[in-house]
């Protein structure tokens, strides 16, 4: 009698697991279709991320467990999560809404990878975790052999400091922590709702060093800090520039700094190097993106505008089907900067693997900026080799956004996806990091 409870019971178990895709049917077949062409043909890096392109291990692995009616929703979507993810580029996003029995969750603790284990560097109040702590296995495997399990492609790097385990750890359930003390715990790991991060910006002075924190780029709160303290910077021996975990934001957000990182006079032009860039303009990207700028060009009335988007609507017109086309770069305003009069002898740029989007491009400014400038750290994320994203509905409740715009760098294989902007002063990443600010140290020593 009992077994038959335990039975019993287990099929109700399953019944209420897998209940939502049979009360919400799923067309497998046509969902893994569409990303099976978005990321094979569509996505701009498609030619050259063939190694990483493994459709039928995902196509394989969904629909047996469909058949066997043992598919859940979140397996299916972090399947196609990890499909989305081997491409190693930021840029590429699979989404599902938060929906049924799937819900997006997010972190509040981070951690660094080495080869055997991942340390925790940081955890907000209330997390069961502690700066200190590693992680020796998740799901009862080391991350060693995540990495083989996944080809080593699931983490956007082939270094370890490098890699990013956030969306990896949202998915899993459980790991073997080894506290600060030595001691090991098989911990539950804690999920969160996924919340809009605080990227923070500001100031202060280390003796005769200005310090900026720069974690966005946002225009409003760089002028309000420039005007508090213009005349610090100016009187200032050094100033650091900290854009380790700069996220991106504003692109013109920082050029009032620009001033005091030059050694002589310069335009725009110059220090940005924009150069032509090659759009993927297959059938599908050009339907697209000319319905999109049709429809904007019915909500506009001013006749410039209007010759603009109809001038960006023709190339889509003109080159449908045609794969890589070449496009000469914007034009860039001709704006001019002068060195400041008042300016510091050094700027050191301190940047980390989590600078990304504008905040690199920023850096990749400051490079060609002269010999006042020196980057410390590690190098950037590596995100601007791909652009101008397309997002696509792959059915009711999940997305994909697909950039379809490459640099010619990238397109001629000297792009900096998965390496990301050299750095002069590079300084691996160690376990010292988790008690002090080591960069920041070396910073203030130069």
């Amino acid at each position: 009698m009992e077994l038959n409870e335990r039975a019993e019971r287990l099929r109700a178990d399953r019944r209420n697991l897998y209940a939502p895709l049979e009360s919400e049917p799923i067309d497998l077949d046509a969902l893994f279709d569409m990303m099976v062409r978005v990321l094979g043909t569509d996505y701009v890096m498609a030619s050259r991320k063939h190694r990483a392109f493994m459709p039928n291990e995902y196509r394989t692995y969904i629909l047996s467990h469909y058949r066997y009616n043992d598919l859940t929703l979140q397996m299916l979507a972090r399947s196609l999560h990890q499909f989305t993810a081997d491409m190693r580029d930021r840029h590429l996003r699979f989404h599902c809404e938060n929906w049924i029995d799937y819900q997006n969750t997010g972190l509040d603790y981070r951690v660094r990878a080495e080869r055997d284990r991942l340390w925790v560097t940081e955890a907000r109040p209330g997390c069961p975790l502690r700066v200190g702590d590693c992680l020796l296995e998740i799901q009862h495997m080391t991350p060693e052999r995540i990495r083989d399990y996944l080809r080593g492609t699931g983490f956007y790097a082939s270094e370890p400091e490098r890699e990013l385990w956030g969306g990896y750890l949202r998915m899993a359930r459980n790991a073997l922590v080894q506290h600060r003390n030595g001691s090991e715990e098989l911990m539950l790991l804690p999920h969160v709702p996924e919340t809009k991060e605080q990227w923070p910006i500001g100031a202060k002075l280390l003796g005769d060093t200005v310090y900026l924190k720069l974690e966005h780029m946002d225009r409003s709160a760089t002028e309000a800090l420039l005007r508090d303290f213009t005349p610090a910077i100016g009187a200032s021996r050094k100033l650091i520039l900290d854009l380790r975990r700069n996220v991106g934001g504003d692109e013109d957000a920082l050029n009032g700094l620009l001033p005091f990182l030059l050694d002589r006079e310069t335009t725009l032009a110059e220090l940005t190097d924009e150069k032509e860039y090659y759009v993927n303009c297959t059938a599908t990207n050009c339907e697209l993106r000319y319905r999109q700028l049709s429809d904007f060009l019915d909500t506009l009335t001013d006749t410039d505008e209007r010759a603009l988007v109809e001038t960006e609507r023709d190339f889509y017109l003109k080159n449908y089907g045609r794969g890589p086309v070449i496009r000469r770069a914007e034009p860039t305003p001709p704006l001019v900067f002068t060195p400041a009069a008042h300016a510091p002898e050094r700027v050191v740029l301190l940047t980390d693997t989590f600078c990304e989007d504008e905040g690199e491009r920023f850096v990749a400014m400051a490079q060609r900026c002269g010999s006042k400038v020196v980057t410390l750290g590690r190098p950037t994320m590596g995100t601007l080799d791909t652009f101008d994203n397309i997002t696509v509905q792959l059915n009711s409740h999940m997305t994909i956004s697909y950039p379809i715009a490459m640099t010619s760098d990238a397109y001629e294989g000297r792009g900096v996806l998965g390496k990301g902007l050299p750095v002069d002063r590079y300084v691996p990443w160690t376990t010292e990091e988790l008690y002090r600010d080591v960069l920041l140290e070396k910073a203030l020593a130069i």
